[in-house]
């Protein structure tokens, strides 16, 4: 009888690569493994998740839904009742993952490092959590294969802390990426249907060192070395892939270089929309009377009667102030004359589902150059940027082995995915397919 052949999908996502990127190395002679694999394939441009960061873009990609329905809209959130603020983790996703969904279908996964998949919960398969992961212990799934990392010094991601000591820093990205390598190739070994490899050093090499790579700084030839390490790694894996495996390159935002900090909520307290109380951290500051205030990067709510702790502002008033702060935002420019907000958006057009009452109110998107914060020392809005480079909500890539994929969104790839996989049509996923 004839049986089709199994169907295997592997995924390498760089986290805040942009495509112009890539090619402008390719052009320059540099990351030659990696332009060995991108030539056999097309790629097309995404546009990410609003707003542009990892946390969301990768819980978008995982669940094949919009934060409406995975809740998820930062690295940190709050709890609105008393204004607390707490790390988000996998418990937080409120949709299943593609794994999840793969399994049910009878398919094995193994997936390493993609971000909020900490604490590891049982796949039909293996996961090894990405950042932010705080240990190993419940960082792996099965349980014992945190032992085997732990022995081999495996290091879920460099510290960004690292990188006022660049000599520490580059040291941390060599060995993440060298003990990536080493589970990667452990687990390609394994039986598995969808196979998922995540690189986060790249967005750390983009925060703290893009300007120097791009421009010839002092710690050029650093960067660039890490990049050479990234290609190498992923040629390693691609080379070491099942025959017939489909594969996607993807990235999830992408980066630019940046010249100024835009804190909101300094914003929002000198234009009179918020007043810090001198009691409590974070959100547990803001004092009774005020209209709105920030989470990063961008996110602005309203103190809503129900919602929120000493919340006060009716549904129908909602519309005008959030209108009010928009114009206000708009209005803004940096200290050397440029605009600071690119573009406004209202939660209530953009998010839909079960979750999205309690996702922000407003988004700001930073105009380009600046990148924003959401601080709590009262201090003034803008201040020279810290790190060299910021998200964009354009510029990532979808590549596709020996296929010519449409640009999209990162909402399109699961479905795109879950095609590869020769799966029939999953009806919970929102997006298209790019294929």
């Amino acid at each position: 009888m004839f049986q089709r052949r199994k169907k295997r999908v592997c995924v390498i996502s760089l986290d805040g690569v942009p495509g112009a990127f890539l090619r402008d190395a390719f052009r320059e002679g540099r990351l030659a493994p990696l332009r060995s694999v991108w030539q056999a394939g097309e790629a097309a441009e995404l546009t990410s998740t609003v707003p542009p960061i990892s946390s969301v873009a990768w819980a978008t990609y995982s669940t094949g839904v919009n934060p409406g329905r995975h809740g998820i809209y930062g690295f940190a959130d709050r709890d609105p009742r008393d204004m607390s603020q707490h790390l988000l983790t996998a418990k937080d996703v409120a949709a299943p993952r593609l794994w999840e969904l793969a399994a049910q279908a009878g398919k094995k996964s193994a997936i390493v490092n993609v971000p909020l998949t900490y604490p590891a919960e049982p796949v039909a398969g293996w996961l090894v959590a990405g950042f932010p992961a705080p240990e190993l212990s419940r960082a792996t799934y099965p349980p014992s294969l945190a032992r085997q990392l732990a022995q081999d010094g495996y290091l879920v991601d460099p510290d960004p802390g690292a990188a006022s000591q660049p000599p520490e820093f580059f040291s941390q990205v060599e060995r993440a990426l060298a003990s990536r390598r080493r589970v990667a190739l452990k687990l390609l070994r394994e039986p598995w249907d969808l196979y998922h490899l995540h690189i986060m050093a790249t967005d750390r090499l983009n925060h703290f060192f893009l300007a120097d790579g791009l421009n010839c700084g002092p710690w050029a030839a650093e960067f660039w070395h890490a990049y050479e390490q990234v290609a190498e790694l992923v040629g390693e894996v691609v080379a070491a892939l099942p025959k017939g495996t489909e594969l996607v390159l993807m990235s999830d935002h992408g980066f630019a270089p940046i010249r100024w900090e835009l804190d909101l909520n300094a914003f929002l307290i000198e234009w009179g929309w918020l007043e810090l109380s001198g009691e409590g951290e974070g959100p547990g500051r803001v004092a009774p009377g005020s209209v709105a205030y920030s989470l990063t990067p961008g996110r602005v709510y309203l103190l809503r009667r129900g919602r929120e702790r000493d919340g006060w502002i009716e549904p129908d008033d909602a519309p005008g102030y959030l209108e009010r702060i928009a114009e206000d935002l708009l209005s803004l420019s940096t200290p050397e004359g440029k605009p600071a907000i690119g573009e406004v958006l209202f939660g209530r057009e953009i998010y839909r589902g079960p979750e999205a009452e309690l996702g922000p109110d407003l988004l700001a998107l930073p105009a380009p150059g600046v990148e924003l914060r959401g601080g709590w020392s009262g201090e003034e809005p803008f201040r020279p940027a810290r790190r060299q480079g910021g998200h964009t909500l354009t510029g990532a890539f979808l590549w596709i082995r020996g296929r010519c994929p449409r640009a999209g969104t990162v909402l399109d790839v699961p479905p795109t995915v879950w095609s590869l996989l020769g799966l029939p049509p999953k009806p919970e996923f929102e997006g298209k397919v790019l294929i």
